[in-house]
């Protein structure tokens, strides 16, 4: 991804003199509770938090690298034994991402597509009784994302950020299923 970013500049140095910046910060939560046999809840929860920085080599389009970590987390009671399964993830992406309006447009459509990196990818395993607990740490892998969504201009630099990305669970030739997830943030054009 980098290789044709830096092609791209050597093609067209113009695109160069265009150059902006951009700094977001987006998180994630979401807790859904599931029926259960118990009077304790069994739910899925979960957190994450992104940082990216985006580089606009022209008016609408850039190259953005992005840092996702979190945690989710699946609990189930039950009248013999409890269960916790825990996933927690690091994710690094490239995308590229291309708006539909200037960066003074007071809303800023978006669409994405680029490559991630599972950097760490550990499940736990937790059982109550008998007491059980086991961490699996599953292959760090290349993945394709997408995503798309809106940046309404708050000021000049300031914008709120809301989307929908979409990332594979494992390698593309392993036929995985997608994962989704809505974020809602904040970026600052410099």
């Amino acid at each position: 991804m980098l290789r044709i970013l830096l092609l791209l500049l050597m093609m067209f140095p113009s695109l160069g003199k265009t150059a902006y910046y951009e700094l977001g910060f987006a998180g994630n939560y979401r807790k859904l509770y599931l029926p259960s046999e118990t009077t304790r809840e069994s739910f899925d929860a979960t957190v994450s938090f992104t940082g990216s920085f985006a580089y606009y080599f022209a008016e609408m389009a850039a190259a953005e690298l992005s840092y996702t970590k979190g945690q989710s987390e699946r609990f189930v009671p039950s009248s013999t034994s409890d269960s916790r399964t825990t996933y927690d993830f690091e994710l690094i992406g490239m995308d590229l991402v291309f708006t539909f309006a200037d960066r003074k447009a007071p809303f800023i459509p978006y669409l994405k597509a680029g490559v991630a990196y599972f950097n760490k990818k550990d499940v736990t395993y937790e059982f109550s009784n008998p007491f059980f607990r086991e961490t699996v740490e599953l292959e760090s892998t290349f993945v394709p994302s997408l995503g798309f969504g809106m940046k309404v201009r708050i000021t000049d630099r300031l914008s709120f950020k809301v989307g929908v990305e979409a990332w594979t669970s494992d390698s593309i030739d392993r036929d995985p299923r997608w994962d989704v997830a809505g974020r809602a943030g904040i970026s600052w054009f410099l």
